[in-house]
This record gives C-alpha cells, structure tokens and sequence, in this order.
C-alpha cells in the first residue's frame, strides 16, 4: 500500500483566525491597525531601510533568526504597513520552520503563489481590513469610496478592492 503525499495547501481559515486573535489580544477595536507596533508587541522588530538597487524590487522580508523584519523605505507608508503584516504572518503561522527568511516583492505579479504566501496575504488582508471593521464602514457609509476606505485602513485602494470582493 502507498500513500501518496498530498501537496500543502493554505489554511485560510487558520490565517483568518490567527489575525483576529492578535487584534482582540491587543485591543486594536478600530482602525487604522499598524502593523509595526503588532510585531513589536510579538517581539519583532521593524525597520525601515533603503535597499541597493539589485534589491529595489523587495518589499521587505523577515529574518527570523535576528527577529527582525526590514521593509523597503521607499515605499508608501500603505505598503510597509502591509509588508510588515504580511511577514508578521509568516512569524505566527510558523513559516519560519521552512526558511530562514522569506521576502515579498513590491510587484505582486512577480510572487510565487505558494501556500506560505497565501497564508501571509491573508493574514495580512484580515489583519489590516477586518471584515467587522469594513462592514460597519460600509453599513454607516453606504456611498464610501475605496480610496477613503484606504486611508481610514492605512492600507492601499487595492487591498480595499480586494477585501470588498470577497465579503
């Protein structure tokens, strides 16, 4: 008898929890969530630095040896506000058993869709646009844009969309 290894796949579900409970254990009941000051309380730091240009490419990654998560200062502040919750997913989902350090490119078109990565952008999404929070924007503010959205988030038009389409 063989047994065939299933491929992993993402646990949304998981990564949807996960972000909820770091928002309830750290009181944050509105937005806009700052994803830097949630990795500080985990016990990781973040940094801003300026990448030399055959890493202008990199949004920003996690060293989890050091703790640390470094984001592209280059970027608007809704960018490295995502950047740095994407990779405080990788550190609570445990990502960092795989690697020593992963990174997020600044074009999303060029990312490996793999199931860690998924994971991390959903936690993210979650994390930054919490479904309660939009709803009761949404509800109170029926004709609301995306772009104001955004800016009460602290997050991009883009990842308003996104978690628009899929409430």
């Amino acid at each position: 008898m063989s047994t065939a290894i299933r491929p992993r796949v993402a646990d949304f579900a998981a990564a949807k929890r996960l972000a909820l409970r770091v928002l309830k254990e750290n009181f944050v009941v509105k937005p806009p969530v700052i994803a830097a000051e949630l990795a500080e309380a985990s016990g990781i730091r973040v940094y801003e630095s300026v990448f030399k240009p055959e890493y202008s490419h990199i949004a920003g990654f996690i060293d989890f040896d050091k703790n640390i998560i470094l984001v592209n200062a280059e970027d608007s502040h809704a960018r490295k506000n995502f950047t740095a919750a994407h990779e405080l997913g990788h550190y609570l989902l445990g990502h960092g058993d795989d690697d020593e350090y992963t990174v997020l490119l600044r074009n999303p078109d060029d990312m490996v869709k793999t199931p860690i990565e998924q994971e991390a952008n959903y936690f993210a999404a979650n994390l930054l646009v919490p479904e309660s929070f939009l709803r009761e924007y949404l509800d109170n503010y029926p004709r609301v844009t995306d772009q104001q959205l955004a800016k009460v988030f602290g997050v991009s038009a883009e990842v308003i969309r996104y978690r628009r389409l899929y409430l």
